[in-house]
């Protein structure tokens, strides 16, 4: 079996998660840790299920690997975004452990999935945090709205309110116009960062959308919240045929971004 490019993990120090995804040359000294070559570019990524902070060859774009720390799936993105400077790399390996050499994922979690630069006008979006549910957006005009306990407000109007910090995932819910009217087709959830992400839903509409560090994933409660938020904004007839997501909110895997 011919040997696997490594997902590099940084140093525990360094794992302030970003939402900026980048590329970074290495100097010849920081090249001699691992399996990383002088000349290398690295995309820099994080773990949207341990929030672990990555570094991945470039040949590995569009690829999926699974994290050497949790094992979870993750989707390696195109070079881009701002570049990060020798001098912010830090690219000294955690303890030496025998998992930094991280196997492909298996075919079934592979997802070929550009992270997206703006919202899709078609879909509509929601935003929750572990256990609630915490933000939505549709094509209506208001931006992104905050949901308080007295009921949905502008975020643009009340930015003071939203959180600095927290575990948040962006759950996109597809929807196609047939013949029949329109109907939910799928479901992506995508991992925010955990510092300011939130603080974006008030700058515009697809400011969010730099937030983004990867592929997520749902647990059982986030699972739930996107479930009655579908049923709650959606007539029956919008969601009753979708089975590829209703089955998905009604399942175990707690790894995946949404439904294969």
């Amino acid at each position: 079996m011919s040997p696997v490019d490594p997902i590099v993990p940084l140093d525990a120090a360094s794992q302030t998660p970003s939402a900026n995804l980048g590329t970074a040359r290495f100097s010849p000294e920081e090249a001699t840790h691992g399996n990383v070559e002088e000349g290398d570019v690295m995309i820099r990524v994080i773990c949207g299920q341990c929030g672990s902070k990555l570094n991945a060859k470039d040949k590995l774009a569009g690829q999926t690997r699974k994290c050497p720390k949790c094992k979870a799936a993750i989707h390696i993105p195109p070079p881009g975004g701002e570049s990060i400077h020798d001098e912010d790399v830090d690219v000294t390996l955690g303890n030496g452990e025998t998992d930094q050499h991280a196997q492909p994922a298996g075919e079934s979690n592979l997802r070929h999935l550009l992270l997206p630069e703006k919202l899709d006008r078609n879909n509509r979006y929601l935003i929750c945090d572990r256990t609630r549910f915490v933000a939505c957006w549709e094509n209506n005009g208001q931006g992104w709205m905050l949901k308080l306990n007295t009921g949905l407000v502008q975020s643009s109007r009340n930015q003071a309110l939203l959180p600095s910090q927290g575990d948040f995932k962006l759950v996109e819910l597809q929807l196609k116009n047939t013949g029949a009217g329109l109907r939910i087709s799928g479901l992506v959830s995508f991992q925010l960062a955990l510092h300011w992400a939130l603080t974006e839903l008030g700058k515009g509409d697809n400011q969010i959308t730099s937030a983004i560090t990867g592929l997520g994933s749902l647990n059982r409660d986030q699972k739930n919240v996107v479930r009655k938020a579908m049923k709650d904004q959606f007539m029956h007839e919008v969601w009753k045929d979708a089975q590829n997501v209703l089955e998905y909110l009604d399942s175990t895997d707690y790894h995946s971004p949404g439904p294969k």
